[in-house]
């Protein structure tokens, strides 16, 4: 097998009209020795047709019946050839020094995994001048307690060593949204990592996008929560208490504000306030 430096797994589901920007930006990188591995998810639309266009040695394409986006990107890690691994969402994209800059944060040994700030893009992928930002500090505990952001988008972000995944970590294909979240726990848990404070990364905002289905993200955020709770990850009880009390809240402000459902938002208030009675003061507090 010849080894190249760097795979990036990109899964693709109808995703045509996107898809040749995010794979331009890849192949755009200012660290060439890479590979584009598009694993098309049983796409209806021409998703197919626009991979097979590209006319690169570097872009290979793989097809599946439609599993999800984790079996899609899982089937990109078992194919990969790179000494480290990288993932980009279809409808997202890549600034030309991403690699070059993450891999020079990766020279040294003993650092498994990185990750930067966040791009956020129109449909066009034309920033909005917002930029998120990830934590400088603990991933874990601020994915788990939920109330800022750990890693902006890390399938959109991540670049990691060939050896995490060769230890076992996979995506989870029973969650949906919250699949991003679970494999940064899941590195966060085994292996070291930096922040680098700087945009590397285009995230496109869509109307449709699945972090609008409420309902999903309703479910996924629960297991997520009881599946670190089955991990240990929750076992000091103030602190359990305060990250199913934070993801109450998360899935009640949710409803009430993305979907206008107040009925079904009050539930998840109840109880996240009957955890922690301090929820109450954070509409008022100044941001």
């Amino acid at each position: 097998m010849n080894q190249v430096r760097v795979s990036v797994i990109v899964p693709a589901y109808n995703s045509a009209q996107w898809l040749a920007s995010s794979i331009g930006s890849v192949l755009a990188q200012t660290m060439p020795d890479l590979e584009v591995i598009i694993v098309n998810d049983g796409s209806t639309d021409r998703t197919a047709a626009v991979a097979d266009g590209f006319h690169d040695p570097r872009v290979r394409v793989l097809n599946q019946h439609n599993g999800g986006v984790s079996a899609a990107r899982n089937k990109g890690i078992e194919h990969a050839k790179g000494m480290f691994v990288s993932f980009l969402d279809a409808d997202d994209g890549m600034e030309p020094d991403n690699l070059q800059i993450k891999l020079e944060a990766l020279k040294d040994p003993a650092m498994d995994w990185v990750f930067g700030d966040l791009i956020m893009c129109d449909q066009l992928l034309e920033p909005t001048g917002a930029v998120l930002q990830g934590t400088g500090g603990d991933v874990l505990r601020t994915i788990l307690l939920g109330t800022h952001t750990a890693v902006p988008a890390p399938c959109s972000n991540i670049l990691v060593r060939r050896r995490c995944f060769d230890s076992g970590i996979r995506f989870d294909t029973q969650l949906s949204n919250s699949a991003d979240q679970d494999i940064a726990i899941q590195l966060a848990s085994n292996f070291r990592y930096q922040h680098i404070p700087i945009p590397l990364n285009r995230y496109r905002v869509l109307p449709a996008s699945m972090s609008r289905d409420i309902g999903l993200y309703q479910k996924d955020h629960l297991a997520l929560i009881n599946k670190a709770v089955r991990s240990g990850l929750l076992n000091h009880p103030g602190f359990r208490r305060t990250c199913l009390a934070n993801a109450n809240w998360s899935i009640g402000g949710s409803w009430w504000l993305n979907a206008g459902q107040r009925r079904k938002a009050l539930p998840f208030f109840i109880k996240a306030i009957l955890m922690r009675p301090m929820l109450l003061l954070r509409p008022f507090r100044r941001s």
